[in-house]
């Protein structure tokens, strides 16, 4: 069974209060023995079911005996937890007494999971080749037995997993207790001093100075970052200086984010995405599931820049483009090969489009919603973003290329039975030291660009996490 990590409570224990330092802590009773807690968010649903979205809100976190609260009195905090197949999320800082603790209690609420069903009959009341959005009911709570050992003066963490496979039952009722469905080992800091690692935290600038800004994101709400001279900038053209001066009160940026045993956030790299003159429009990503026609698709939203109006996570959407619309690749410091992005960048139709891609558009028009009621955009600007999906190395690999297959439904229900995924110096590997370490029948996570090809399709890959 494939596992994704889900959630990671990380324990900073520091044996002096003062000595701690971190954005959204909140204090709780220890005096000076007491530590700091980070917590952050990094599934295999059932046979048939293609996952495009689950979200669900984090009520309460704590370690027991002594019931500390790891949230630090945060929450509920609302999670997209899909996206999380590849990387991880912050979500709040505490401070709990030093102790040996033996279990950790989770409780949930309101999970919403929207899939497409592949099974050949109806599913919790969606029709076979159907996308649907539904609430499902069940259990909300889960407890974790094990040793969870805080120290003063040390720095750890606790990973937790959620497998899919036995959170969803065969109807996709949910259950958190159930046998399987939630695991966690404690962690400790990891090669460069941080706890986690944060991949493509979108956000808006604000308040730039002294080198640190706060970055405004609806995932995971303000975060307090800093850069030091290790810190790349990209794209950032009209900045030739490329450093923390490019950055500009209200700019849109995505950037990777190390969490800091100290609690706080540094910044391993801040990408442009759009100046101050359009960071002021609606933007929504969402994960292709059907193209209609030369100037139509739909998707199911799976991120907001910001909060838009009779629009959430996982609500489809029917996208029309508007006349004249422009195509692009967000690139993410990939290279990609000029083939492929021509034909992206170049298309003025919904050709290069296809099932199980991630793409952002740029809100012009929209009518409808909220959901249940259909929802309709119209876009002048389709930019391609990264796609995550986990999948079975097929054949041994072959250079720095691999194919991957028994792909989830999104893909096999249109068609798409086989994907070349290309590695290069620029992909991270995850719990294997590179291509080398992958074989037939290796279980991988991925997460890149995808591009339509012949005879498959093609994804250059930023991330391969082994599962």
């Amino acid at each position: 069974m494939r596992k994704w990590p889900f959630l990671i409570l990380a324990v900073l224990v520091c044996a002096s209060l003062v000595a701690c330092s971190g954005s959204n802590m909140a204090v709780a009773p220890g005096g000076a023995q007491s530590g700091m807690v980070s917590v952050s968010m990094t599934d295999a649903p059932p046979a048939g079911v293609t996952v495009i979205s689950f979200e669900v809100s984090l009520t309460g976190a704590t370690l027991n005996p002594g019931n500390a609260d790891l949230l630090g009195g945060k929450g509920p905090i609302r999670i997209e937890v899909k996206k999380l197949e590849t990387e991880n999320a912050f979500l709040s800082t505490a401070n709990v007494a030093p102790g040996n603790y033996t279990g950790l209690n989770l409780t949930f609420a309101n999970p919403e999971l929207t899939f497409l069903n592949n099974t050949g009959g109806t599913l919790a009341g969606c029709a076979n080749g159907a996308v649907c959005e539904i609430k499902p009911s069940g259990t909300l709570t889960s407890t974790v037995n094990g040793t969870f050992d805080v120290t003063a003066g040390s720095r750890s963490g606790i990973l937790v997993d959620v497998n899919l496979s036995a959170l969803l039952s065969g109807t996709l009722g949910v259950d958190f207790s159930a046998s399987g469905a939630v695991s966690a080992v404690q962690q400790s800091k990891e090669a460069e001093g941080e706890l986690e690692d944060l991949d493509d935290v979108d956000g808006i600038v604000r308040n730039p100075a002294n080198n640190q800004f706060t970055l405004q994101s609806t995932e995971l709400g303000n975060l307090l970052v800093s850069v030091d001279s290790n810190t790349t900038f990209r794209d950032f053209e009209a900045c030739a200086a490329a450093n923390f001066t490019c950055l500009k009160d209200g700019q849109s940026v995505e950037a990777d984010l190390m969490l800091m045993a100290g609690g706080g956030f540094l910044a391993k790299k801040i990408e442009l995405r759009d100046d101050v003159a359009e960071a002021g429009d609606d933007e929504l990503d969402g994960v292709v599931f059907k193209v209609d026609s030369a100037t139509q698709f739909e998707m199911v939203v799976v991120e907001e820049l910001r909060d838009v109006a009779n629009v959430a996570i996982g609500d489809p959407v029917t996208v029309t483009l508007a006349p004249g619309a422009t195509f692009q690749v967000d690139s993410n410091g990939l290279t990609v090969p000029s083939g492929l992005l021509a034909a992206f960048e170049g298309t003025t139709d919904t050709s290069q489009l296809l099932p199980g891609q991630t793409v952002q558009v740029r809100k012009r028009a929209m009518s409808g919603g909220p959901a249940p009621a259909p929802i309709r955009i119209t876009t002048d600007r389709v930019r391609l973003r990264m796609t995550r999906f986990t999948a079975t190395v097929s054949g041994a690999p072959t250079g720095s290329n691999f194919n991957v297959g028994t792909l989830p439904g999104i893909f096999t229900s249109n068609g798409i039975s086989m994907i070349q995924v290309q590695t290069s110096s620029e992909t991270n590997f995850e719990n294997v030291s590179g291509i080398g370490g992958l074989a037939d029948g290796s279980s991988v996570s991925l997460r890149g660009l995808l591009f339509e090809s012949t005879p498959n399709p093609v994804l250059i890959a930023d991330k391969v996490r082994k599962r």
